[in-house]
């Protein structure tokens, strides 16, 4: 359904000019992602809508175009739930030799009731909120070290807090929740944010590994979420109060995320319960800095879609 607040919007005094660049934005026909997509290309980047449903898609284009008509937006199908279409998407772009200038790796999956697994036999929130993500960096990096200034943004949670990288037991195979399984995927795409920048570093690929917690979003953020748990109920409900002038957190977010400079934090918003507030850089943990956890995970996300890295 078409959301009536978003036509009325313009972020391009938002975003740094991005005139030229090719921007890619995973889980981009709603939610957050739409609001990302639609933000770069007022900014002037060329924006690439990826999502799982062809319908969706043109719906996101009809409404992208008209409010930025001098940008050029595609849609192009991608689902985050098999790995064969991550490296179809990746391979359709390859054939179009375009140097990638951003990657927005915005996750899709929030609080499945019951443990699902896909056609890969991942642990579905795993799947399509980092190992998905993961080898879509791993598959766009050749893209990636052409373009200017290159980035690749995770857009992560407050719902990280809660979890914990369980090495012996990644699938949840035991002991399942709803909140242990999303958190834990958050909590990897912040680790593989930080460990992307580390391994960018050592290997001279050139390009900007970072992070952004859209906190401060209206709550069509759980829109691509194919179920939502009763308990999650709360905070769709207090994000429906967070007035319209702090619904853009999300984008000050990213604009923090993507300027293009290194940074050694991942940038939040933070304030009352963590929903609205500015954007500033966020206090991490042992969990999240630690390298050998960086590397352990990095290890295991490279064995489980068995994607190729260059040594330098």
């Amino acid at each position: 359904m078409q959301d009536s607040n978003v036509p009325q919007r313009k972020f391009a005094a938002i975003f740094p000019p991005e005139v030229g660049k090719l921007a890619v934005v995973t889980a981009s026909t709603n939610g957050i992602g739409f609001d990302v997509a639609l933000a770069l290309a007022q900014a002037g980047a060329d924006v690439i809508v990826a999502g799982r449903h062809s319908a969706d898609g043109h719906e996101a284009l009809a409404r992208i175009r008209p409010l930025a008509p001098n940008a050029l937006v595609r849609f192009e199908k991608l689902d985050l739930e098999n790995l064969n279409s991550v490296a179809d998407f990746a391979g359709r772009l390859a054939m179009a030799e375009r140097p990638v200038d951003l990657l927005i790796n915005n996750a899709c999956t929030l609080a499945l009731l019951k443990r699902e697994v896909t056609a890969d036999g991942f642990e579905l929130h795993l799947a399509s909120n980092f190992l998905s993500h993961f080898a879509l960096t791993a598959y766009l990096l050749p893209l990636l070290r052409t373009g200017k200034q290159p980035r690749v943004v995770q857009l992560t949670s407050t719902g990280r807090h809660h979890g914990e990288i369980c090495l012996d037991d990644l699938q949840l195979e035991s002991g399942y929740t709803p909140l242990k399984a999303y958190s834990q995927s958050k909590l990897a795409m912040l680790i593989f944010a930080l460990e992307l920048q580390r391994k960018s570093k050592e290997r001279r690929w050139g390009l900007v590994g970072n992070s952004a917690q859209p906190i401060g979003a209206r709550a069509a953020q759980l829109a691509n979420a194919t179920e939502v748990t009763g308990s999650m109920g709360w905070y769709r409900r207090a994000l429906g109060f967070v007035p319209e002038h702090l619904q853009g957190g999300v984008l000050h977010a990213l604009l923090e995320a993507s300027e293009g400079a290194e940074q050694q934090e991942p940038v939040a918003a933070k304030s009352l319960a963590e929903l609205i507030g500015p954007t500033v850089p966020e206090a991490l943990d042992m969990r999240v800095l630690d390298p050998a956890m960086g590397r352990k995970l990095w290890d295991v996300a490279t064995k489980l879609t068995r994607v190729e890295w260059p040594a330098d």
